[in-house]
Formats: structure tokens, C-alpha cells, sequence
């Protein structure tokens, strides 16, 4: 996979080297996020966010946004909770297209780089018509932008913390006006052997290293025809941290990589998109560290999506999705399994009147494994006044099982039915000149959830079982004034299995972020912080982890154009927290960066 890897950086630098034309634009690649649910609130995170977290997406969206994470340790393995919901109810969207695994339904925070995406768009709430499997919490967007204004521009980021924590990086971006190119290469490593809060003294067996190259290139066939690739390649290694002093050293090898192709025309009120794309991801998990015998999974996937939009009059819209998804999965515990689905979508946009508007979706999944349900959204806006909004909306979502839950050897259950879940959401959005604040109140209905229950013997196995009720409110604000700008989010949710009325493992009924910037000429200095209150960690809530806080403070300098220096110290206060149960975080630690333009 590494070859293929190198393959599209070399691709991505030659379609760079063409002749100068006419001024063109920046793109982007997800239309159905920017054209479609505009009843649901969006969070969308800057490209100033984004250079001040040269690190993992878990970093950043963390302090950036309403999502909790569960992470095992600095660098280990990193999940999300959205509104209650499970990593495998969260959809990861990488330039338009689901890319949570097929091997566990999730994607692991840990192995995405926050440098390594042009934007990052949050959407709670459900999202299955237009993201399908794993959309029912809400969706993480990650998109790389193509910039065809005459540009050639190089940037050099460096970086060194503590734990022997080091960060390499190059970028390369390119613009003519028909061609559009970007190019990058980043490394992180660390030794991660920080204190913890255990007899054990310090962080053992937690090193680990991640590299990540993406090559992203646009090329204009004519004003109405265009052309694009995608691809991104990350791949590394991690030792998984020790709990006792006389565990096992263990370690997880992983490499993903995705490419895709688009070709786009729009014209007298028509929007045609194909997308064809190519993922494959491989783990590699050794339970003796200097063994070389190691578990095997591997997954394959093939995916065909169509999206076509026509404007019928000035206020109706018509659109519709085709996809097909191909899926091949192997391994040492995985039974050879290979499974094909193909799906359309129905969209109609109608303005009613100057103040109003409704969205109306349907959704039909055709699989050769087993029956998937037919899903549903609707969504309406009400805005009186250029500063107010009021919004509505109601889906059905749904979650089908993975590769482990239906495959895996001795225990994998093949009749498992999907999970589906029903979501009712009203919120209101307020702008006033700088002060800008969203509020969402929700409730999300889930049946069929999978849980892995122990049977008669020693194995645990998977059925449909749960039925789960998520509800709260949520609030997310920012407000600027003269060099000053202040953001939070705020979150209340409920989380709980109906039959028994127990809440539901790691998810906090209380989760608050903050930040605070000053921007006086050449210099910024920020603090944030994130607030988690109290954790169930046992199914039965008879064990729990405390709260936690935890602050960071940061400064940049830039003394030219080409030169920008910053350094945060992280846990400022020296919190000594646990965000999973014996997986301890570091406390206060630094980072420096210099980052170079050219």
C-alpha cells in the first residue's frame, strides 16, 4: 500500500507543473453538506482553529466542539460520543464519502492529523439519507479544498514537546486558474512516556508514530466540466500502554488508504457529481511486541456514488443519490466475507414563502446480506428576521453491522438486523453583527442496538438487544469584540437503556468547552478549555469516573510573513484526570512550533 501511497504524491506534483490560464476559485468536494439539511445546525471550524492544533483531530475537536471523546491514553486508541451515541453511530465523512471502518464501524481520532483537513464541519443529528450507515448521532465532515487562484506556495512546519514528542510536515499548493494542486507529507512521534498517576510511575509501552501524506489535485475541462482526485495515505504504529507492571507489551500497526475521482458539471440549473472511490484499511496487531506472528484484518472497498440536482422553478429543487458500495473483508479471526449494496436517495427543496421552507427526503438500501430499512428526513425553516431562525426536523437513521459483528470467528452472529434509530431536533439560530449562538434541543430513539453480551461459555457475542433513549439540549456560541473573540459550547444529555434505566457507559450528562483569544498585531494568545462531567464506566452504573477540567494556554508571534512561531502548554493546571478507566492523561506539557511560507 505504501507504493500506491507514493503513486498519487507523484501525481499530485505533476499535475501542478502546467501552464498559466485565467483566475478560477476555491472547492470543495462535499455538496451534499453544503446544499442539503440546512434544518440541522452546522459547526464549521476555521483554518485559524486549525494551525493551533498541529496534532491529532481528537486535539482539536475535544476542545473545538460539543463531541466527547473516550481516549485510552496520549496517542492510543480515540472514539467520539455524539449526543449520547456510540463511535459507531458517528459518521466520518472524508470529502463526501462514509469512510468509518468495516472492520468496527468507527474511526480511531488518534490516526487523523487536524493539519492534514482545509476544513472541519461538525452536524449533530442524523444523517443517514445522505451518509448512510452510522450517520444516527451526528457527522464529523473533513474536506480538502482546491484552489485554483495563480498561487505556488510551499510551508514548512517543525515541532518539538514533551515526552520526546517530535512533528515534521511539507506542503506544497498550486494554482493557475485551471489546474489547482496541493501535496503534503507530516510526521508525528513520541516517546509518550509521561507520569501518571499509578504505581507503575510512567507511561509504558506507549510509544508510537504516525505519518500522513495526501496529494489532491482539479483540473477545469471547460467553465461547466471539472475533474478531481482525492487520495490520502496515513499509516504508523503504536504500543499499547500498559495498565500493571507485568502486562504483556503489546502493539497495533495500521495503514489506510482512500482515493477518489469526481467529475462535476453545472449549468443552466443543473448539478451532475460522480464520485468514484477506493478505500482499503489493514491492522496488524501483535500480542507479543517482539514477536513477529501478529493478527491480520484487511478490508477492501469499492464505492460508485451519483448526485444530481436540478432548480424546477425558483423555489423547488429536485435531487437524487444512486450508490454502490462493495466491501471485501479477510483476516486471521475473520471469517471471508464479501458484501455489495446499492442505495438511492430522493431530495425536494421547496421555499414556500420568504420566511419559509421545508427539505423532504427518502431513502432505500438494497443489500446481498440482508434486508435494510427504508429511511426517512424532514426538515423545515422559519426566519422572520435577517437575525433569527428557527429550525426543525425529524429522520430515521440506521447502522449496519460490521465485519467483526457478523464474521468474526466462533462468535460473529450472520442474522443480526441493522440498528435504526428515530431523531426529533428543534433549534434556534441567532445573529447579531459579531455574536452569533445556536441552540438545539433533541431526542434520539434507538432500537435494535447491537451489544456484545457472554454467552454460556467464555465468548461474548453479538445480538440485537438494547433499546436506547438519548435526549438534552445543546448551546454553542461565539462572540467577537475589537481584538477579543470568545466561543463556547455547552451540553445536557440524557442517556439511557429503556429496560433497565441505567445510563449508558462513558457519556457525560454535562460537557462544556471554552476559548478565549487576543489578537494585537503580530501576536495571539489563547486559552481553552474543556469541562467532562462524571462518567459511568460499568453497564450496570455501579462504578464511575469523577469530572475533569482541563485548560490550555497558548501564544504565537509572527515576525514576518513567511515565519510563524507558537508554543501552548497543555493541562495548565496539572490535572491528574482519566478519560477511560486506568488510562491515565498526561499532566502539564508543552509544545512549540515554527511554521515557514514561502
Amino acid at each position: 500500500m505504501k507504493n500506491y501511497g507514493f503513486l498519487f504524491l507523484v501525481l499530485g506534483i505533476y499535475l501542478s507543473a502546467q501552464d498559466t490560464i485565467p483566475l478560477g476559485q476555491v472547492v470543495v468536494g462535499d455538496t451534499y453538506l453544503h446544499k442539503h439539511n440546512a434544518s440541522q445546525s452546522k459547526l464549521v471550524i476555521s483554518d485559524t482553529t486549525l494551525i493551533r492544533y498541529p496534532t491529532t483531530l481528537t486535539t482539536l475537536l475535544a476542545f473545538e466542539s460539543p463531541i466527547y471523546f473516550k481516549e485510552n491514553g496520549r496517542g492510543m486508541v480515540s472514539s467520539p460520543s455524539f449526543r449520547g451515541t456510540t463511535a459507531s453511530q458517528t459518521a466520518v465523512i472524508w470529502n463526501g464519502i462514509n469512510i468509518n471502518s468495516n472492520i468496527n464501524g468507527q474511526v480511531d481520532f488518534n490516526t487523523l492529523l487536524a493539519s492534514a483537513q482545509d476544513r472541519v464541519t461538525i452536524r449533530p443529528g442524523g444523517g443517514s439519507i445522505g451518509y448512510g450507515t452510522g450517520a444516527i448521532g451526528g457527522s464529523i465532515h473533513l474536506e480538502n479544498t482546491l484552489n485554483y487562484k495563480p498561487v505556488t506556495a510551499h510551508e514548512v512546519n517543525l515541532g518539538y514537546g514533551s515526552f520526546d514528542t517530535w512533528r515534521t510536515g511539507y506542503q506544497y499548493r498550486f494554482g493557475n486558474g485551471k489546474w489547482a494542486s496541493n501535496v503534503s507529507f507530516e510526521r508525528n512521534q513520541s516517546a509518550n512516556d509521561y507520569a501518571i498517576n499509578k504505581h507503575i510511575q510512567k507511561n509504558k509501552n506507549g510509544k508510537y508514530y504516525l505519518n500522513a501524506a495526501n496529494a489532491n489535485a482539479g483540473y477545469k475541462l471547460s467553465p461547466y466540466h471539472e475533474i478531481r482526485l482525492y487520495s490520502a495515505f496515513n499509516w504508523g504504529s503504536r504500543e499499547l500502554s500498559l495498565i500493571g507492571e507485568y502486562e504483556t507489551p503489546t502493539k497495533y500497526d495500521q495503514q489506510d488508504l482512500k482515493v477518489m475521482t469526481e467529475w462535476i458539471y453545472q449549468k443552466k440549473g443543473w448539478q451532475s457529481e460522480l464520485k468514484l472511490a477506493y478505500l482499503e484499511e489493514e491492522t496488524k496487531y501483535f500480542s507479543m511486541i517482539y514477536n513477529s506472528n501478529y493478527d491480520l484484518l484487511n478490508v477492501k472497498n469499492l464505492i460508485a456514488n451519483y448526485y444530481l440536482r436540478k432548480k424546477i422553478s425558483p423555489n423547488l429543487e429536485l435531487s437524487a443519490l444512486a450508490e454502490f458500495i462493495r466491501n471485501e473483508g479477510r483476516g486471521t479471526n475473520l471469517e471471508q466475507s464479501d458484501r455489495q449494496s446499492t442505495n438511492f436517495a430522493f431530495i425536494a427543496q421547496h421555499q414556500l414563502s420568504d420566511y419559509l421552507k421545508y427539505e423532504a427526503s427518502v431513502r432505500q438500501n438494497f443489500s446481498t446480506i440482508y434486508n435494510q430499512p427504508l429511511v426517512y428526513s424532514l426538515g423545515i425553516n422559519y426566519q422572520p428576521t435577517p437575525w433569527y431562525q428557527l429550525r426543525a426536523s425529524h429522520s430515521k437513521n440506521y447502522r449496519i453491522p460490521t465485519f467483526n459483528d457478523l464474521y468474526w470467528q466462533t462468535v460473529g452472529n450472520k442474522d443480526l438486523k441493522p440498528e435504526l434509530a428515530y431523531q426529533f431536533e428543534v433549534g434556534n439560530d441567532i445573529i447579531f453583527k459579531d455574536f452569533r449562538a445556536q441552540t438545539n434541543v433533541f431526542y434520539n430513539a434507538i432500537n435494535d442496538m447491537i451489544i456484545w453480551s457472554p454467552t454460556e461459555g467464555s465468548f461474548w457475542k453479538p445480538t440485537n438487544e438494547a433499546k436506547v433513549k438519548t435526549y438534552g439540549f445543546e448551546l454553542m456560541m461565539d462572540y467577537s469584540w475589537r481584538n477579543f473573540q470568545l466561543k463556547g459550547h455547552y451540553s445536557y444529555t440524557e442517556a439511557k437503556n429503556k429496560a433497565t434505566n441505567d445510563y449508558l457507559i462513558y457519556t457525560p450528562k454535562h460537557r462544556a468547552t471554552f476559548g478565549l483569544n487576543y489578537a494585537y498585531n503580530q501576536w495571539n494568545i489563547w486559552l481553552q478549555n474543556q469541562w467532562n462531567g462524571r462518567v459511568y464506566t460499568q453497564s450496570s452504573n455501579q462504578k464511575s469516573l469523577k469530572g475533569y477540567s482541563v485548560s490550555n494556554l497558548g501564544v504565537s508571534y509572527q515576525p514576518t510573513k513567511i515565519i510563524l512561531m507558537s508554543g501552548q502548554v497543555n493541562n495548565l493546571f496539572n490535572q491528574v484526570y482519566e478519560s477511560v478507566e486506568d488510562r491515565w492523561q498526561p499532566r502539564l506539557h508543552y509544545m512549540l512550533n515554527l511554521n515557514i511560507k514561502l
